[in-house]
């Protein structure tokens, strides 16, 4: 009786501590989905936002924004606090940003943060605007 009660405790607590976590992942992809739809708003204000613009990395701090082949701007994301997780998921060379398998435009960027939550995408926005 008592080994039984205690497996059904243990069943409880893993539970319990699991919904916690899918908790805090929850707040914070929404967290960081608000700082993507602030940037979006930030980079439209400054004429720097068109859903087919696409973005190249320096493979250091620096991202570029791209009509064609012609910058439109080039924004130091060395003091956002994604620089590390951006570094570590694009590399250290010259690339164009890719969040999957092709090139992503900002348009395919954003929705993939918003509609995907995909992490990685919603980094790279809140980097964009908070820089």
């Amino acid at each position: 009786m008592i080994a039984a009660a205690l497996i059904i405790i243990f069943v409880v607590v893993r539970y319990i501590s699991g919904t916690g976590q899918q908790a805090s992942s929850l707040v914070d992809i929404a967290s960081l989905q608000s700082q993507a739809e602030l940037a979006k708003t930030n980079l439209q204000a400054r004429g720097w936002w068109d859903n087919d613009y696409t973005l190249s990395w320096d493979g250091s701090s620096k991202l570029t924004i791209k009509s064609s082949n012609t910058d439109v701007a080039t924004i130091d994301i060395s003091n956002s606090a994604y620089l590390d997780d951006i570094k570590s998921e694009l590399g250290d060379s010259s690339t164009a940003v890719t969040i999957d398998t092709d090139a992503d435009t900002l348009g395919e960027i954003y929705d993939k943060c918003m509609d995907e939550n995909n992490e990685l995408a919603c980094k790279i926005l809140a980097a964009l605007g908070g820089s």
